[in-house]
């Protein structure tokens, strides 16, 4: 039997192989980084080493989204090609007795082909309308601006201060007004939710804070609050919505003054703009502020401006609509961009106005029938001519559209067998009602040409929901699939 010292004698070869292994693999990780440079050099001979550019890892910049449209030379669209892939797919019985499609070239900006006859409930891909106009009369970058406003008209005592036997009389509560304008976004609390979603939210109580700052750098400590929600006009809730949308809590009354979009909890408020100016005074109260009655004012006729807090651009609400159907916010730009064109900030002021916005841009109007902006309306009709005509010239919407398989609406689609070829290729709005299915968006065919094309179905049986939504994702895959391009 071996001895305990031969078994160390043959293994301590392999111990010294060990060690100088991890000595040599530590020099050299510690050369490439630089960390042996203040040792051979501290006398000064060399220059600081800088790490070679290419073997750094460089954090990439914000990326941004991939053009839709293709380079310069893709070949148009063939519309026998198109119709052959598409068409006999239109006719599954899933999809119903009233079925539209309609293509056009993006790069040429022309219509390719199309099929079916007469007017559809166009449901949410309405909102390409509306912020389409949004986007083109209010700009990019405009922002929505919620204040408080001092009303300087003259503060009267208050009933309760005794009068001081010499000098000015007791100043009495300074009367505030929360002026609401019109921020679709603005919520309640300035909580890491609000100050990361997209776009940021600005929030009451960091209006509240600078409220409170202001006031008692003027040594105010007592105020009475009222509240303005004048900006928009009109009926709060649609005429032609179903009765049951806002008992159900589909959507809220459409208000210029709100907080969390006229939601309270799980519910949605009757009353947004009280709720808002509600939520406000506990704020203020939560800054050691005495606050005195909530009610609805106006804007004084004289007055300065304390505190204010503004909303993310234009661009971004635009995102969120299309991407997330908001009906809310969609409802809100329809009244800014009444606003921008002078009609009245209601549903029928807005509805002129976006119709105004996009004649003058080259949409077709005639046979359309609009009532709001969101699409929730099911007496809203539109031609396949019209939403094709904003699907084409909405080139700054194309990179706010979900994407298949991705984002938004489109997260849980196309999933059924046939509907691979459209995943991360496809960019459209989606449109749903009961009965009521569509998209309009963006594809690129499998030979490089870009399409904007438009679906609409709008008697699909109840029952057959779930096989209309997958044919539709059949239908978009078929044509990013397609080699539809001439020659």
């Amino acid at each position: 039997m071996p001895s305990h010292h031969s078994e160390r004698g043959r293994a301590w070869p392999y111990v010294l192989l060990a060690v100088v292994l991890v000595l040599t693999g530590g020099g050299v990780a510690a050369y490439s980084l630089g960390h042996l440079d203040r040792w051979v050099c501290d006398d000064g001979s060399c220059e600081t080493r800088e790490a070679d550019p290419a073997s750094v890892a460089v954090t990439p910049a914000e990326p941004e989204a991939a053009p839709v449209l293709a380079a310069a030379g893709s070949r148009p669209l063939d519309a026998a090609r198109v119709e052959r892939a598409i068409e006999p797919l239109l006719r599954r019985k899933e999809l119903g007795r009233h079925v539209g499609f309609a293509a056009s070239d993006l790069a040429s900006g022309e219509p390719v082909w199309s099929s079916g006859t007469g007017t559809f409930v166009p449901a949410s891909t309405l909102k390409l309308f509306t912020t389409l106009a949004a986007m083109r009369t209010l700009g990019p970058e405009h922002r929505f601006r919620t204040t408080v406003l001092r009303d300087s008209t003259g503060e009267q005592p208050s009933a309760t201060d005794a009068a001081p036997t010499t000098g000015a009389p007791a100043p009495g509560p300074a009367r505030l007004v929360l002026v609401g304008g019109g921020d679709p976004y603005l919520t309640a609390s300035s909580n890491a939710a609000a100050r990361t979603s997209y776009p940021q939210q600005a929030s009451l109580a960091q209006l509240a804070r600078r409220t409170a700052q202001a006031l008692k750098a003027d040594g105010v400590n007592e105020v009475s609050l009222g509240y303005d929600s004048s900006l928009f006009t009109g009926p709060a809730v649609n005429s032609t919505w179903e009765p049951g949308y806002i008992a159900s809590f589909v959507t809220s009354p459409v208000s210029a003054l709100w907080v969390d979009q006229g939601r309270d909890g799980w519910r949605r408020s009757a009353d947004p703009a009280r709720q808002a100016a509600t939520t406000f005074a506990k704020q203020l109260k939560a800054r050691g502020l005495t606050v005195t009655g909530v009610k609805s004012t106006g804007r004084p006729v004289e007055s300065e401006e304390l505190a204010a807090v503004s909303s993310g651009t234009v661009a971004q609400i635009s995102q969120s609509v299309i991407e997330y159907s908001d009906n809310q916010a969609a409802e809100v730009l329809l009244r800014h961009v009444a606003i921008a064109q002078k009609q009245p900030a209601s549903f029928e002021g807005g509805v002129k106005a976006v119709r105004d916005v996009l004649t003058d841009l080259g949409v077709g109007w005639d046979g359309n029938r609009v009532y709001d902006g969101s699409g929730l309306s099911r007496d809203n009709r539109v031609t396949l001519a019209s939403m094709l005509q904003v699907v084409t010239i909405g080139r700054d919407l194309f990179g706010r559209y979900p994407v298949a398989g991705f984002n938004g609406s489109l997260t849980s689609r196309f999933t059924a067998s046939g509907t691979a070829a459209g995943l991360g290729a496809v960019r459209a709005k989606t449109g749903t009602l009961t009965g009521v299915h569509s998209y309009a968006g963006t594809t690129v065919t499998r030979d490089g040409t870009p399409v904007g094309f438009v679906i609409f179905t709008d008697r699909v049986p109840e029952r057959r929901t779930l096989d209309a939504r997958a044919t539709l994702d059949r239908i978009a895959a078929r044509l990013s699939a397609c080699a539809c391009a001439t020659g």
